[in-house]
């Protein structure tokens, strides 16, 4: 901002000065033409009154005249005592040289520098007999004028380049200094802060430029809020297609091949027996939380919670080559940290002393294959999900999976076979299919010791 403060006073003063430059310079030039003319006029007045003054005495002198010639050298040495005047000259009637001031009486060439010579007939009852001509030195009778008021002119420039420089580094700190403010608002607003707002001082360009920013900031903490408002309820993707326009045609549903996952709670309502509703929100609280954080650090996407099951895809909205064995992944991560939950629960020795720490299992189904990714739902309410045949048999799968057991579909075990052991458990009849489906289990590096109960 300083950078721009000295750039504008150094513009103001350079636009000034070339101001005052041109401008005492066209005065110049203007007083210099117009001195020039008024030596001229005066020089043709002098030799007009010379030629009056001299007609009949140079009749007298060229008559032989003695007195008549004193006359002449009387009225040109008058007329030389002008100021300026270098050259006076009385010509008779043939252009001799009758009488003159200054000089050898020869007159200078007439394209001698700073020199005006004027002239002016002697005429006698309408005849012309001679001629009166005045030189007059322009240089001696303007330069001084010239540059007395040149010297004016730059003191009198030099008091408005003052002024001009005090106001215009007044101008440019009434500038710079809201622009200032605007930027350490900006900078704070890039830093995060969005709550950062600057005062509008004026009502110009600069005024409307603060207000403007701080539409901007109410916009983006709206925005911000909306995002923590909602970001609990849709994925990440949803929610920013929402916000850029909720017409928008990426929500719009897809064709496109994607692995579901489905994980229960293993005897939930066993374990929530006894339990106030309370401990039974915290419980599954703490369990969902801890798949969550599974499934969305091997980049999936948080479909629904369905009582005590969650339901996530992988594959979309964005494309994942690497879906299958991203969900297989994460629901081995899944039991893993719930088996390290449990081991804690049980190694603390009183796992009753608070109603929520209670061992839990989770039996997990995964299936992948082509579904229709978008929006579901009426003009009032609708969720942004996968719907499609392979989401109904991830779910049968889960429903048959044992707790701390992982089933997958023969899709899937082609998909990750040379990444993970799995176990084929044999043909399984799922409800609603007529035929028969080749189940698979994931081998664990240790499989959690309640995984052996059943559900």
């Amino acid at each position: 901002m300083r950078s721009l403060q000295f750039k504008f006073s150094a513009l103001i003063v350079t636009v000034m000065a070339i101001a005052c430059a041109a401008l005492a310079l066209v005065a110049t030039q203007h007083e210099r033409r117009a001195l020039a003319a008024e030596v001229r006029a005066r020089g043709e007045a002098l030799a007009a009154s010379l030629a009056g003054a001299a007609k009949e005495p140079l009749l007298g002198v060229e008559q032989g005249s003695f007195d008549d010639e004193l006359v002449l050298e009387r009225l040109i040495q008058e007329a030389g005592a002008g100021d300026g005047v270098v050259g006076v000259r009385l010509l008779g009637r043939s252009g001799d040289v009758v009488s003159s001031l200054g000089g050898n009486g020869a007159p200078p060439p007439p394209e001698a520098e700073g020199l005006v010579r004027v002239g002016a007939p002697i005429l006698y009852s309408g005849v012309r007999v001679g001629e009166a001509q005045v030189d007059l030195d322009l240089a001696a009778l303007v330069d001084p004028v010239v540059r007395s008021n040149t010297r004016q002119l730059a003191g009198i420039a030099a008091i408005v380049l003052s002024l001009g420089v005090v106001a215009g580094t007044i101008f440019v700190a009434l500038l710079t200094g809201p622009l200032r403010r605007l930027r350490g608002g900006v900078e704070r607003l890039r830093d995060g802060d969005l709550a950062v707002r600057v005062p509008p001082t004026s009502s110009d360009e600069v005024g409307e430029l603060t207000r403007a920013f701080n539409e901007m900031g109410d916009s983006l903490l709206q925005k911000q809020r909306i995002q923590n408002a909602f970001g609990r309820y849709v994925n990440d993707y949803v929610l920013n297609q929402l916000l850029e326009g909720p017409d928008s045609e990426a929500l719009a549903g897809v064709e496109r091949e994607v692995t579901i996952l489905f994980a229960d709670v293993r005897g939930f309502t066993h374990l929530s027996e006894g339990l106030k509703a309370r401990a039974v929100v915290a419980l599954l609280k703490e369990v969902f939380q801890l798949a969550s954080d599974r499934i969305l650090e091997r980049g999936g996407t948080i479909d629904k919670f369905i009582g005590d099951s969650v339901m996530a895809y992988f594959g979309a909205p964005a494309h994942q080559p690497d879906h299958v064995l991203r969900a297989v992944s994460s629901a081995v991560d899944i039991l893993g940290c719930l088996e390290e939950r449990n081991r804690a629960l049980r190694a603390a020795g009183d796992p009753g002393a608070l109603p929520v720490e209670i061992a839990v299992q989770m039996g997990i189904g995964i299936h992948t294959g082509v579904v229709i990714v978008g929006d579901v739902g009426s003009d009032r309410r609708t969720d942004f999900t996968v719907v499609g045949d392979a989401v109904n048999v991830a779910h049968r799968l889960e429903k048959l999976a044992r707790p701390g057991q992982i089933l997958v579909s023969e899709a899937v075990q082609r998909a990750v076979r040379g990444a993970k052991r799995l176990h084929f458990e044999g043909e399984r009849q799922l409800s609603g299919r007529e035929e028969p489906v080749h189940v698979y289990s994931v081998e664990l590096d240790r499989e959690p010791a309640a995984s052996r109960a059943e559900p």
